[in-house]
C-alpha cells in the first residue's frame, strides 16, 4: 500500500509541476549550454522551485536528504527528469559526495550551499570540495519574479504565483584548483547572487 501511494504521489505532484510550468513565463540569461557543461549549479535553497520548473526534462544531478521528507521530493524530482542522490551533510554525507562526484563526470550537478536547514546565507564548504574534487566549475544562479509568494519558514520560501514573469540569470563560472581558491571563488558567488537577485 506504501510502495502505490508513493507512486501515485511522484506522479500527480510532478504532473501539477508541469501543468503550473505552462504558465509562468521564463525570461533566461546565460544559461550554460550542454558543451559547458558539466558544472554545479548552485543558489539559495529558497529558490528551490524556480530552479526545479525551469531545468524540468534536463538530467541535472541534484542532493535530497534522505530522511522521510526528501522521499517525498524524490519522486516527483526523478520524475521531472532530474537525477537524485540520496543524502545532506548531516545524513549519509560520505555516500551523497561519493555519489555526485562519480555522476559529476558527465551530469551537470545542483547544490544549495545553504540547505536544507541553513542558516540563511551559509555556504557550506561541500559545494566547493565537489567542484575541487571534481575539477568543474561553479555557475551561480539568480532568480526573480514580478508574482510571488513568500513562505515563513526558516529559507522564507519561495513559489511564483500563476502567469507571474520569472527571469534567471546564470553567472560565469567560477573556477577552483584548490581550496586555496575558496576565499575568492565564495566573494565572487555571493556578489553575483546579491547583484542580481532582486531584478523586478
Amino acid at each position: 500500500m506504501a510502495k502505490l501511494l508513493n507512486y501515485l504521489e511522484r506522479k500527480l505532484a510532478a504532473l501539477l509541476l508541469r501543468a503550473f510550468r505552462a504558465s509562468i513565463r521564463f525570461d533566461v540569461q546565460n544559461q550554460p549550454t550542454r558543451d559547458q557543461e558539466p558544472v554545479i549549479y548552485a543558489f539559495w535553497h529558497r529558490n528551490l522551485i524556480y530552479c526545479t520548473l525551469q531545468r524540468a526534462g534536463d538530467p541535472v544531478v541534484v542532493m535530497i536528504s534522505s530522511s522521510k521528507d526528501g522521499e517525498l521530493i524524490a519522486g516527483p524530482v526523478a520524475e521531472l527528469g532530474f537525477i537524485p542522490v540520496r543524502g545532506s551533510s548531516t545524513r549519509q554525507g560520505s555516500e551523497a559526495l561519493k555519489g555526485m562526484l562519480r555522476w559529476a563526470r558527465t551530469n551537470p550537478l545542483a547544490i544549495t550551499p545553504d540547505g536544507p536547514k541553513g542558516p540563511v546565507g551559509t555556504i557550506h564548504p561541500g559545494l566547493w570540495q565537489i567542484a575541487i574534487l571534481a575539477k568543474i566549475p561553479v555557475v551561480g544562479v539568480a532568480c526573480d519574479a514580478s508574482r510571488e509568494w513568500i513562505f515563513n519558514s526558516w529559507d522564507r520560501f519561495r513559489f511564483p504565483k500563476p502567469f507571474a514573469k520569472v527571469r534567471m540569470r546564470y553567472s560565469e563560472p567560477i573556477i577552483l584548483s584548490s581550496r586555496d581558491d575558496v576565499p575568492i571563488a565564495e566573494e565572487q558567488l555571493r556578489k553575483f547572487l546579491k547583484d542580481y537577485e532582486k531584478l523586478f
